[in-house]
């Protein structure tokens, strides 16, 4: 799938969605979110898709946020959550498959909570990221919420006062961003490492991120009552996980 905004592409069970707007620092016009919740919803249902990495087109920008240029022309905007379509932070934030953020550039209001939505951001040297909300009189609705999750909330609220953005290795040292790589090994080191992941358990990972994005906010004695996200335990990959340890070969994992 490639549209003008956005571009999908599948490769060993990784699926790639390219912000596609190098020209506007991959700003989010009205289109780009309508085609990026798209190709959230079908990727999250492939059976050849095991995980979904989220990247901006070239080197500049991950994604510069909503297009102010749009927003300007159109002198109005919809209220978060309250539009006609779902929205593209909940989406992926809901995705039962893993997400990954490669951050090859600044990623600024709206590009910047795409990345919070995934569940792992990996980002070039050089990339900044944060919430310039206050700048510019927005209210970095889905950022308020589920920054101060990720950081202390100490941390996340200074991020969201001053709206300063901040760079890769301060984000890494503060938990936000997992690894830090060179910007042209930023695509080879994700590719590398979703694999790793693609090569488990389906049911396993599904399962693990039901469990752990569902339970946040409950005490531990409900969360470990959910049972939540498939059942791994009665499944065929179980089968053949407990088999290939014992015969000392490499499982495969069909997702059943």
């Amino acid at each position: 799938m490639h549209t003008e905004d956005v571009a999908i592409e599948v490769s060993d069970l990784v699926g790639w969605v390219t912000i596609n707007r190098p020209d506007r620092m991959n700003a989010l016009a009205k289109s780009t979110f309508l085609r990026l919740v798209e190709a959230s919803l079908e990727l999250d249902t492939r059976d050849d898709v095991r995980v979904v990495v989220y990247s901006g087109e070239g080197f500049r920008a991950f994604s510069a946020g909503v297009d102010l240029k749009e927003l300007d022309a159109e002198g109005s905007m919809l209220h978060p959550m309250g539009g006609p379509s779902r929205n593209l932070n909940e989406v992926v934030l809901e995705m039962s498959k893993p997400t990954i953020a490669a951050i090859n550039g600044v990623a600024a209001g709206g590009g910047c909570e795409l990345a919070l939505a995934c569940d792992i951001r990996i980002g070039a040297r050089g990339a900044r990221l944060g919430l310039p909300e206050s700048k510019v009189g927005m209210g970095a609705n889905f950022g308020s919420v589920v920054l101060p999750q990720l950081v202390p909330r100490s941390i996340a609220m200074e991020l969201l006062f001053t709206g300063n953005l901040i760079d890769m290795e301060t984000a890494q040292r503060i938990g936000l961003v997992n690894h830090v790589v060179d910007p042209d090994d930023l695509r080879p080191f994700v590719s590398k490492f979703a694999a790793q992941i693609a090569r488990n358990a389906p049911l396993s990972v599904q399962r693990m991120k039901a469990m752990a994005s569902k339970s946040i906010g409950l005490s531990t004695s409900a969360a470990l009552r959910l049972n939540v996200g498939p059942d791994p335990y009665s499944s065929q990959d179980r089968i053949e996980g407990n088999r290939a340890f014992v015969e000392k070969r490499t499982p495969r994992f069909l997702g059943r």
